[in-house]
């Protein structure tokens, strides 16, 4: 069958390809919702979506995380521009502030009066102002207080220099447990001991006004403070993370420190920030719902290239922006894969695998061509928080492409904001990666075999389909997965990754990488070709709907100008260059046809073999046809060879199959091999079927091996399937294997599945161990996990071992260690250890109850 390249394109003047677009997925529950805060704070903010447990994050994941599809994720509008406020908020409903690394906030008003007997003529001299910072303290303290954007030098609670003996200040930075704010001067109303602001940084500023109007003669100034904000959680210093080391603890916030990392910050808050076991801010998912090591990973990179995150953000408000606009800062961006929370980030990757059409379980292939010009851009100036200009956003140097501009034809610049960005160098690395990713080809949409689904989003393959598909060597990262489970299949979403982006992006190199493309102009041109190839049409066919210029005649001359005349004569003169050439490749056709004819002794050896077993085939047939008058055999037995002056291809099918109304059985074997000057290919594969009424069995083995100079592969599929109606059982095999200079990958996958009256029982074993050596580092990793599923509900066990550390983890409701024979036993439940003599007498008892 002719394979089909379905191109999204725009054939620039003949032709518009139009595929179908990808709808929007619906936002994750925990993070899509808002919830409302009361005036005190937001130590009373809930929502009934909130993802509390790893059992509910399961749940999603089956039932919605897939939804969330990728697709919505590359096409959906950026967060919009809401950067850190620098006025003080003052709102009968204030948001919550949640202040992040090193910043400037002009904080939130709490408590606001003016109090005191007359001083000097003055009623109500001093004034109070209670202004809240963040929440989910400590933060990890104040810098400097600022009055109209000036530094005011404090010693202790007294302010010096300009506004001495006029100010004063008292500062919690958000302890747990924190006592209220103290005023310098005392009885300010409605405040009093019990006004305390648990977890919140916070200051409460004192003024005194006289009547000379020595200070604050034009009205109370415009204040806030720089802080040093929340702190956050490192796995990389947590010894019970594989491959941390220190005292850093996930679930005790009480262990973390203050950091700038984009990384740390996104996974506090996607953890969400928890007093007295109620959610204060973030969003709120258990820790089996997030992939941690995508955050690590995301730390690593910021911590290379020197990125770090800086302002404040609120809620109640989208906490699916909030989340987007901390990772913006390190170059990530937030995506569900398995129903799990990861991300996807802006770093050079190594590709793990090379797809090719023997991958594929569909020739056809969903392939934009490029992003459309309009959606294209060439220029960014990016907007920043600056610091030197009093911590507003303001912008930066325009950022821009010089090929790209020649690309389009035309400048394409578009102004755009990181909230939360306050390094003018950080930002044009960041716009310079937004400039080069808008340049990758995709959504690509391919449909593949059931061993593709070892892979998942964030993995990046070599796509090697080659020219049918126009997609050759071109490295892609998988953004989506899905799988029939009914055919199996594995529908994969790719989008292209152009390796010399990163070293442009980051400042190593001066020269921005060419835009990703499918194919050359010619390939292009072919394609086109087929798309519009018509038969010739006759005047007749031709509408006539112009009666000032009307049709000829079929057959008809019609006069023409010299010019005309002189352009067809110069026609007729390549018609007949072009006769000539095609006369001289006639010449070589033959000489090739010749070449092949001199092989017709291998190929008359080839065919008197299949002569010979036909005869055996025959005789098969006609036992077949006597079984029943009312049976219908078919037999299929084709043996082929072709060699060219670049490959040589061989394939063997045998199979046979038998129908009755009621009856059905059929096998097939098939053998393929291919050699060129690149690669060595050999794939089998061998089926049985049988059918009696509602009864199917079928048993099927698939086998490919493939070879090239650096890389060696190997892959084999084994499935038993039983079905009665609507009910199944099914067993599933899969063994990989590849090899190159310096990557060693093999994985194993076993799975049985039954499924009856609409409910499913599974297990599922997966093995993988992963090598690879860069320089003279080699890293190696080993994996082991066992998994039980009944109806949604799981259980099972993982192993996990990178050379330095290893962990077994252990999910069930009930743990037991047993003699077969009996007696004394131990058990885990519930979060508690129990120990039992040979009795059955409960002795021990570890835990809290």
């Amino acid at each position: 069958m002719s394979k089909t390249l379905r191109t999204v394109a725009l054939v620039a003047g003949a032709v518009a390809l139009v595929a179908t677009g990808v709808g929007a997925a619906a936002s994750i529950g925990a993070i899509g919702v808002s919830s409302s805060a009361a005036a005190a704070g937001v130590a009373g903010l809930t929502s009934a979506s909130i993802l509390a447990t790893a059992t509910t994050v399961a749940t999603v994941a089956s039932a919605v995380g897939m939804a969330a599809s990728i697709g919505a994720q590359i096409t959906a509008k950026k967060p919009p521009a809401r950067g850190t406020v620098n006025e003080v908020i003052i709102s009968a409903e204030p948001p919550a502030p949640y202040m992040m690394g090193r910043t400037y906030s002009g904080g939130v008003l709490r408590h606001d009066v003016g109090y005191g007997a007359t001083l000097k003529k003055v009623p109500n001299p001093y004034r109070g102002q209670v202004i809240e910072y963040s929440v989910a303290g400590p933060c990890d303290g104040l810098e400097n207080i600022y009055v109209d954007y000036s530094v005011v030098p404090f010693a202790g609670g007294a302010a010096t220099g300009y506004y001495s003996g006029y100010l004063y200040r008292d500062v919690r930075v958000g302890l747990t447990t924190e006592t209220a704010l103290t005023p310098h001067f005392a009885g300010m109303p409605n405040w009093t001991s019990n006004h305390k602001l648990s977890s919140k940084a916070a200051i409460l500023l004192n003024g005194k006004f006289d009547k000379d109007g020595k200070r604050f003669a034009s009205g109370w100034p415009a204040t806030g403070a720089v802080w040093r904000g929340v702190k956050t959680y490192d796995a990389r210093k947590d010894s019970t993370y594989p491959g941390g080391s220190g005292a850093h603890r996930i679930n005790d916030e009480s262990t973390w420190e203050y950091s700038e990392d984009p990384g740390q910050h996104a996974l506090a808050y996607a953890l969400g920030r928890f007093r007295n076991g109620k959610k204060v801010f973030g969003v709120g998912l258990p820790v089996d719902g997030i992939i941690v090591e995508h955050f690590v990973e995301l730390s690593n990179v910021c911590q290379a290239n020197g990125w770090k995150v800086g302002g404040v953000i609120y809620e109640p408000g989208d906490r699916w922006a909030n989340l987007k606009r901390i990772l913006e800062a390190g170059g990530a961006e937030p995506l569900f894969i398995g129903g799990k929370l990861g991300l996807r980030i802006n770093a050079p990757r190594v590709s793990i695998y090379d797809l090719t059409a023997s991958d594929l379980t569909e020739d056809d292939a969903e392939i934009p061509a490029a992003k459309t010009w309009r959606e294209r851009r060439n220029g960014i100036r990016p907007k920043y928080r600056s610091e030197a200009n009093k911590w507003t956003y303001v912008s930066s140097d325009l950022v821009s492409i010089p090929s790209y501009i020649t690309e389009d034809g035309e400048e394409k610049f578009e102004e755009l904001q990181w909230d939360l960005v306050q390094n003018k160098d950080q930002v044009a690395k960041l716009a310079a990666y937004r400039l080069v990713n808008g340049r990758e080809i995709g959504p690509i949409t391919l449909v593949c075999k059931p061993h593709m689904r070892t892979f998942g989003p964030g993995d990046m393959i070599t796509l090697n389909l080659g020219a049918d598909h126009a997609l050759g060597g071109m490295d892609a990262v998988i953004l989506k997965r899905s799988v029939d489970p009914g055919s199996m299949k594995v529908t994969l979403t790719l989008e292209t990754e152009t390796a010399g982006k990163h070293d442009f992006a980051l400042g190593r190199t001066g020269t921005a990488p060419p835009s990703p493309a499918l194919a050359a102009t010619e390939d292009k041109d072919v394609i086109a070709a087929e798309v519009i190839k018509t038969d010739e049409i006759p005047w007749t066919g031709v509408l006539d709907d112009d009666p000032d210029h009307p049709k000829p005649e079929d057959g008809a001359t019609v006069g023409m100008t010299d010019a005309e005349a002189l352009a067809f004569a110069q026609l007729d003169a390549d018609t007949a260059a072009a006769t000539a050439a095609v006369a001289t490749a006639q010449s070589e056709i033959d000489t090739a046809v010749a070449a092949i004819a001199a092989q017709g002794t291998a190929i008359s050896t080839i065919e008197a073999n299949v002569a010979t077993n036909s005869g055996d085939i025959e005789l098969l047939a006609e036992q077949i046809r006597a079984l029943s008058t009312e049976a219908m055999a078919e037999l299929s037995n084709k043996l082929g060879v072709m060699v060219t002056d670049n490959e040589s291809v061989a394939g063997a099918l045998l199979a046979a199959t038998i129908k009755t109304s009621e009856q059905s059985a059929a096998f097939s074997s098939e053998r393929t091999i291919r050699a060129n000057s690149e690669e060595v290919i050999a794939r089998s594969v061998d089926a049985i079927n049988v059918r009696m009424g509602a009864a199917e069995a079928g048993i099927s083995s698939e086998a490919t091996i493939r070879a090239t100079a650096d890389t060696a592969l190997s892959n084999r599929i084994d499935t038993l399937t039983a079905t009665v109606g609507d009910n199944t059982a099914s067993i599933n095999a899969e063994a990989s294997t590849r090899a190159t200079a310096d990557t060693g990958l093999a994985n194993s996958i076993n799975s049985l599945t039954v499924t009856v009256n609409g409910h499913t029982a599974s297990i599922s074993a997966n093995a993988s161990a992963i090598g690879t050596a860069n320089g003279n580092i080699t890293t190696l990793f080993a994996r082991y996990a066992l998994r039980l599923d009944v109806n949604g509900y799981t259980i099972g066990y993982e192993l996990n071992n990178n050379g330095t550390t290893g962990s077994i983890k252990f999910r069930a409701d009930l743990f037991e260690v047993s003699s077969p024979t009996g007696g004394a036993r131990t058990e885990f439940s519930g979060g508690n250890w129990r120990v039992y003599d040979s009795s059955g007498v409960l002795r021990v008892r570890l835990g809290v109850w």
